[in-house]
């Protein structure tokens, strides 16, 4: 099961560049317990957000393109424009400890992350080659995560041993780029296709009381869209390809009681999923369309995080593997054209967890969570158009009682990872959209 793409570092200079920029923008805004399924990000147009992603058959615009490439060139909607904006947000993430953690380092009671303000950035262009052809470029950021939690959050008593308390978790930040060009052609009046190389760029941070771990790298991989309309419905669906990139980076900061850990180089193999996203769009009026959407995630493929130090062995052995599952997530829009100038969005969407009971860590998502979304678009008298959107998402609260992920040698099982998770997410969306 090889990656297509598996390890290629095609163009690293520039793509490590651009992700860098990109890096500017977002980095230390994104939390994993909150978000969509695993740390796959809510798209970040106003339009996605105000119809909780179900809009593979309906999206428009510049942006299409990486939802779904076939959507590039439309009926009435092959034009030369540009689309610029993001999702800000506001995430609160709970966690309560029952009891005194096993090794008496983390006390009972309740801890929240520090508050986190997100923000997604997208950036979009279109060029109308012809009526039924349209090429396009964009960038943005499909997975991602960050938090960090107070000190004691976690802690873990090191006794016998002269260290005190030490805290395994803190903070973790992974940001992900993904940019490159796009086509999509109207073979008729039904069909369309589209196609979207990218390059991805990968940054990743984890840092506690033992050790800090961090890196960078670059991959390609490509999505795929088909969509068809008929006087009745409209189907589409879009496919992106899995990838594995060789992140390589460093040890340091290590502890005198993290014995194993060898300050130095260290690589990994970052591994994402594929998805497929499938949809069908039905008219309820002439100018009120709604859609169901499916929306699979392969997460199963994601089964370790095995960080090589330089001199070959694991950091992290005997909490590398994971036994994840693919998720099927529900998502359910509306969008209506309420006049010439104002368009306006709904969406309902609920997204499983990948995360296994045994896997769990404060610095992954595994919560389930149920999206709300409602929002517009008008244009302006410029000709400019203006976009805008509110998601709600909400973490329902998961009880964890076991996890192989707070067992920390020579220490062994800590349980400081064992309570109740729960998270509460306001993102607010607005882009800007113009013609050449």
């Amino acid at each position: 099961m090889m990656n297509t793409f598996n390890n290629q570092q095609y163009g690293r200079p520039l793509m490590t560049s651009i992700g860098r920029l990109w890096l500017l923008a977002s980095i230390g805004l994104y939390s994993p317990l909150v978000l969509a399924s695993g740390n796959t990000l809510p798209r970040a147009t106003s339009e996605a957000l105000g119809m909780a992603d179900a809009n593979v058959a309906l999206s428009s615009g510049p942006a299409a393109q990486f939802i779904n490439p076939a959507n590039l060139v439309l009926e009435n909607d092959n034009s030369s424009d540009w689309d610029v904006g993001g999702g800000f947000g506001r995430v609160s993430t709970s966690f309560s400890r029952p009891a005194v953690a096993g090794f008496g380092g983390a006390a009972a009671g309740d801890v929240d992350a520090d508050t986190q303000r997100p923000f997604i950035p997208f950036v979009a262009f279109r060029f109308a080659g012809s009526e039924r052809r349209a090429f396009g470029f964009s960038i943005e950021s499909p997975h991602g995560l960050n938090v960090e939690w107070p000190d004691g959050a976690y802690g873990v008593n090191t006794a016998p041993l002269p260290f005190g308390v030490l805290d395994i978790a803190q903070k973790a930040e992974l940001t992900s780029v993904r940019f490159g060009p796009a086509v999509a052609i109207a073979l008729d009046d039904h069909w369309n296709f589209g196609a979207r190389v990218f390059g991805q760029y990968i940054d990743v941070l984890d840092e506690n009381d033992l050790s800090t771990a961090e890196g960078d790298g670059t991959t390609v991989g490509a999505q795929l869209g088909v969509r068809y309309k008929s006087d009745k419905f409209i189907i589409a669906a879009a496919y992106t390809t899995r990838t594995n990139t060789k992140v390589e980076g460093s040890l340091k900061d290590i502890h005198p009681v993290a014995t194993s850990l060898i300050a130095g180089d260290a690589e990994v193999d970052f591994l994402l999923p594929a998805r497929l996203q499938a949809g069908i769009s039905v008219p309820l009026r002439p100018n009120l369309w709604w859609e169901f959407d499916l929306d699979w995630i392969g997460w199963s493929y994601v089964d370790e995080l095995t960080i090589i130090q330089s001199n070959g062995t694991i950091a992290n052995a005997g909490r590398n593997t994971f036994d994840n599952d693919d998720t099927l997530s529900v998502r359910w829009g509306l969008k209506w054209r309420y006049s010439a100038r104002l368009t306006l969005h709904a969406g309902l969407g609920y997204d499983p967890s990948p995360t296994a009971r045994i896997d769990v860590s404060p610095n992954v998502n595994m919560l389930r969570k149920t999206r709300l979304g409602l929002g517009g678009s008008f244009t302006l008298k410029n000709g400019l158009r203006l976009d805008f959107a509110y998601q709600f998402i909400h973490g329902h609260r998961r009880d964890v009682s076991e996890s192989k992920q707070d067992d920390i040698a020579p220490l062994g099982d800590t349980s400081v990872f064992e309570g109740k998770y729960s998270s509460r997410t306001h993102v607010i969306g607005f882009n800007l959209m113009g013609r050449f």
